[in-house]
């Protein structure tokens, strides 16, 4: 799994970004919460968009990268399991 940084246009603060790229393909774009608004959440990753099985209907939330990674790498092992 790489992470390349990445700025999104949110327009909010909610910048900072991550294309998350699997076998050398983009699975998901995950989002650092920096906006004031999130409350608790402030700081957390959050799914943008997910892609070939990475996708969810309520976007979780990620206090790390690492935690993204292992959600990921289960959606993807979720897909190749069907």
């Amino acid at each position: 799994m790489e992470f390349q940084e990445i700025r999104v246009a949110t327009d909010s603060a909610d910048e900072e970004g991550r294309l998350v790229l699997h076998e050398g393909r983009l699975v998901a774009v995950i989002v650092r919460l920096d906006d004031p608004s999130h409350g608790p959440a402030k700081g957390q990753w959050s799914l943008e968009a997910g892609f070939n099985g990475v996708e969810s209907t309520k976007p979780p939330l990620f206090a790390n990268l690492q935690a993204a990674e292992r959600w990921i790498e289960l959606q993807i092992a979720d897909r190749i399991r069907v």
